[in-house]
Order: C-alpha cells, then structure tokens, then sequence
C-alpha cells in the first residue's frame, strides 16, 4: 500500500510539472505570435510612410516624371490605413502616441500639397515637410524597437540634400 502511495504521489507530481511546462511553452508561443504580429504591423506602417516620403521627394524634385497628387493621395490612405493595424498591436503608450504623431502630420502634409498643388516645385515646402516626416518616424521606430526589445542606434534624422 506504501509502494502505491508513493507512485500515486510521484505520478502527480510528474503530471502537475507536464501540465506547467505545458502552460509555460502555450505563453511563450502566444507571446511570440504577439512579437510577430507587431513586427508585421510596425514594418507595413513604417513601409507606407517612407512610400510618402519617397513619392513627395520625387514631387518636389526637377525630375521629369513626378507622381500626381492623386499617386500621393493613394499613397497617403495606404499609411493611414496601415495604422489600424498598429493601434491594435501596440503595447506601449509611446508606441501609440509616435504612431498618432505620424498621423498627424501626414494629414498636415496631405493638407499642404492640395493647398500648394500649383506650385510643387517649392523646395522651401518639402524641406520642411522632409525633416518633420523624417523626424516623426524616428520617434515611431524609436518607440517599436524599446516595445520590441530591438537594440539599435536611436540616431536623429539626418535630412536628404535638396532635391536636384
């Protein structure tokens, strides 16, 4: 009887232990499905607004072929909608308000290119509106990357030369 006492308890205990660690590895699978998630999310968001940033380099630039307001203004919808999905994701609260801040200020840029549609080749106009997306952004991957745990350099935003 002592001898199937003694089972009895080891063969608890051993189910107990497999029930925990089962527990443990179902967390650390849910948690890493999460890190994937916002991976995704950030880099999309991230994506979208260098598409703007690039389109408007290009609209305010001499180039020859310049995107049209309205390939900006796809450009413009596709950042926004991108940002649903990160207000979902988002862990943080700095991640969150840098991503609102982005937000703002490509409705400000949306605001600014149809109020300067006749004149793109304003370089006073993208020099402004190049440092305050590249800086905004910089705040935005800043926050991702300490939600993350992504080391890296949090360096400043270096602005482009003007566009030739």
């Amino acid at each position: 009887m002592l001898g199937g006492l003694v089972s009895y308890a080891v063969s608890y205990q051993q189910i107990r232990e497999a029930r925990s660690q089962r527990a443990e590895e179902a967390n650390q699978e849910r948690q890493r499905r999460s890190e994937d998630r916002r991976f995704k999310a950030y880099a999309d968001f991230i994506i979208s607004h260098r598409a703007v940033q690039n389109a408007l380099h290009f609209y305010y630039s001499q180039a020859a072929r310049k995107p049209g307001l309205h390939d900006i203004d796809e450009l413009l919808r596709a950042g926004y909608n991108s940002s649903a999905m990160v207000f979902l994701v988002a862990e943080t609260e700095w991640t969150s308000n840098a991503c609102v801040e982005v937000l703002r200020i490509l409705h400000h840029t949306h605001d600014l290119i149809h109020q300067n549609a006749g004149n793109p080749a304003d370089s006073g106009t993208w020099a402004e509106l190049d440092v305050t997306l590249g800086r905004t952004m910089r705040e935005f991957e800043n926050a991702a990357r300490a939600e993350l745990g992504v080391s890296g350099p949090e360096w400043t935003w270096i602005e482009r030369r003007q566009p030739d």
